[in-house]
């Protein structure tokens, strides 16, 4: 079953006879408005708002602690190649672990 190519004409006048327009009645534009509104100093403790900074301050330890880390594991690495160039200095044998 084929349809017949609807012309930009026709989709236009259908679109005209569909989309009327309505006029909202008072007690929508009322509760809309009331939606909308907020006072100052309404809800000034947000819950979400604890959420989000405390996220915040957990992620930014973690990220904070991984950066000790890694400088920790940077330092042991040069303490290891200080010893071994040390020991190859003295003509002793590297020590094994």
């Amino acid at each position: 079953m084929m349809t017949k190519r609807w012309t930009p004409h026709q989709i236009e006048a259908l679109l005209t006879d569909v989309l009327v327009p309505v006029e909202p009645s008072e007690t929508f534009l009322r509760r809309l408005q009331a939606r909308l509104v907020t006072y100052r100093g309404e809800r000034a403790l947000n819950p979400w708002m604890f959420i989000v900074v405390g996220a915040t301050g957990v992620l930014m330890f973690f990220s904070f602690l991984g950066l000790l880390l890694r400088i920790l594991v940077g330092w042991i690495g040069l303490l290891g190649i200080l010893s071994l160039r040390r020991e190859a200095k003295s003509g002793r044998e590297p020590t094994k672990a």
